[in-house]
């Protein structure tokens, strides 16, 4: 089927470099997410029967969790990466899965239809959206009235050492390049903004919970660098082999603050929002 996406670089993004760099790595993001997403099963509390949607489903992790959930019920993974929905799919099938099926999709814009959900979930797949009141508004069109929207988001990138560790900062730190923007996957930290947000789509019983994990990262710093340097192609081009190295030196020591026996673990922090639709 064709894609509506008014998402475009959202789009292109996930279906590019950042869709494959999830699949690749699709194994570390679930240790990694793993206790995030239980915590989120939880607040959806789906009942058995129930009919699900999972925006942003990506290699479809948490649909899976949540159609053992929902039992007699079915889930709908809804995804703008083509490539990580096919890998869904597949991962759904080897799993026997029989009640979960995966749409390539824009949440913001899809015709889901009306009413035709009771829990409409998302793991960290809320937070790229170019109209997020608009995407709200069509996820509480989907949901019926008095069903149940349950979300993870991340909260400050300061309180998220994940993103603060790698090679973009070190290398800002070092004046080899200019300090990271403001980047989508913060875009929901602000409890009043998204308050008003989903006040406005339509939902009511707003609230926010602090969702604190530990996030283990890697087995070692050398495993850890190794996955941050596959994400650093375009910071390394171009610096003189002396410059490298000391870019790398300076990630290295970042993450051995994090280390121990166990692997390299930093705390995450992440708000988990419920509400339900008015």
């Amino acid at each position: 089927m064709s894609l509506v996406a008014v998402n475009a670089e959202q789009a292109k993004d996930w279906n590019g470099a950042s869709g494959r760099e999830f699949i690749e790595q699709r194994e570390r993001h679930e240790r990694i997410l793993g206790g995030l997403r239980l915590r989120l099963l939880a607040a959806a509390q789906i009942e058995d029967g129930e009919d699900v949607l999972d925006v942003g489903c990506g290699c479809g992790e948490m649909t899976v969790l949540a159609a053992r959930a929902t039992g007699s019920g079915h889930v709908l993974g809804a995804d703008f990466s083509r490539i990580q929905v096919a890998e869904a799919r597949r991962l759904a099938a080897a799993a026997g899965v029989v009640n979960a099926r995966f749409e390539i999709a824009d949440a913001q814009v899809h015709p889901f239809g009306a009413g035709i959900f009771d829990v409409v979930l998302s793991s960290l797949g809320v937070m790229f959206f170019d109209d997020p009141a608009a995407a709200f508004a069509n996820l509480r069109k989907a949901l019926r009235r008095g069903g149940r929207l349950a979300f993870l988001c991340w909260r400050t990138r300061e309180e998220n050492p994940v993103f603060t560790t790698g090679f973009a900062e070190a290398a800002a730190v070092l004046g080899l390049r200019e300090k990271p923007g403001p980047s989508a996957a913060f875009s929901l930290a602000d409890t009043g903004q998204v308050g008003a947000l989903l006040s406005g789509a339509g939902f009511g019983g707003i609230e926010f919970a602090q969702a604190d994990e530990p996030l283990l990262i890697g087995r070692d710093v050398d495993d850890v660098l190794e996955y941050e340097r596959a994400d650093a192609t375009e910071i390394l081009i171009g610096l003189s082999p002396a410059q490298a190295a000391e870019l790398t030196r300076q990630v290295r020591d970042s993450l051995a603050a994090y280390a121990s026996p166990d692997g390299v673990t930093m705390p995450g922090a992440a708000w988990l929002v419920t509400a339900h639709a008015m």
